[in-house]
């Protein structure tokens, strides 16, 4: 069977510079800066999420491709047992 862990962490970006680990958060308002140029997300965490949804979406296929793949190979051992 399968035993195989299909967790992915998915770095979240910058929309303005593409950077994936300058994020400040303020704990008292929840409002998020980019530390590389200065963009302040003040919807916070879930602003950040809601525009990197394309590259969410896209780790979520390749994830979906992965077990299809691997569930292939494993019908596939399965029914060659009944040649």
């Amino acid at each position: 069977m399968l035993n195989k862990d299909y967790n992915r962490n998915v770095s979240l970006q910058c929309a303005t510079c593409g950077s994936t680990c300058s994020f400040v958060t303020d704990e008292k308002t929840g409002v998020i800066t980019c530390k590389r140029c200065n963009r302040v997300y003040y919807g916070g965490y879930d602003e950040i999420v809601n525009l990197n949804q394309k590259r969410i979406a896209d780790e979520v296929d390749d994830v979906k491709k992965e077990v299809e793949k691997d569930i292939q190979k494993e019908l596939n051992k399965i029914f060659e047992k009944f040649k």
